[in-house]
């Protein structure tokens, strides 16, 4: 409902609020790109239209909450739902995983940095880590995906026996509707390091300013 919408686009403040200006998963490409990204989005107020974010809040919605495809009553919002759930369970049944399932879970490297994710699934000593991009556009597949890498690291940074991490980029709007790719533990926790670092300088006093079309 749009009363839940507003509810979540609430919390997501909240959850800036919580994360107090450090870095995102979401965001390590740009800080890593762009050491003074953070600060400059702290310290310069966005104008512009909402729509597509509050499009994309109430797409992630429906699948947090799992809400019954006979009650979306959007064409476009039950078509993201249908295809998104079918690339999941594509995905669940090649790698033969059947575990415990949260969605929207946050993760913290040492108070540094954290990232939200949108499902996640331990099995033993593996997991299955998806990231859902609701809306129509290019994103960088999994295999090239820096929020995935980052997702994966806080996964191995959090649950020392999973050695393992598979991961989805899914796109219910393309073709693919999703793209896959897998890390050990030693490559995740080796690229988390070096966002720490990257987080670190980010929020140093006067970081580099490094303009280009993927940070600005």
């Amino acid at each position: 409902s749009e009363m839940c919408i507003r509810d979540r686009l609430s919390t997501e403040r909240l959850d800036m609020d919580e994360r107090d200006g450090k870095m995102s998963a979401s965001k390590v490409e740009a800080v890593v790109l762009c050491p003074a990204f953070l600060q400059a989005n702290q310290r310069f107020e966005w104008h512009g239209d909402r729509s597509a974010a509050d499009e994309g809040t109430a797409r992630h919605l429906n699948e947090e909450e799992q809400t019954p495809i006979d009650e979306i009553d959007d064409e476009d919002r039950r078509r993201c739902a249908i295809q998104s759930r079918k690339a999941i369970q594509w995905c669940r049944e090649t790698l033969k995983i059947d575990g415990e399932v949260t969605r929207e879970l946050r993760l913290w490297w040492d108070d540094e940095w954290s990232g939200q994710l949108d499902y996640f699934e331990e099995d033993a000593n593996i997991c299955f880590v998806a990231d859902y991009k609701m809306l129509r556009g290019d994103h960088e597949p999994a295999d090239k995906n820096i929020q995935l890498i980052a997702q994966g690291a806080l996964v191995c940074k959090n649950y020392p026996h999973i050695d393992v991490v598979y991961l989805a980029l899914v796109e219910p709007f393309n073709d693919p509707t999703y793209t896959t790719v897998s890390y050990s533990r030693e490559f995740l926790l080796n690229k988390g390091a070096e966002f720490t670092e990257s987080a670190r300088i980010a929020l140093a006093p006067n970081p580099t300013p490094v303009p280009g079309p993927k940070q600005c």
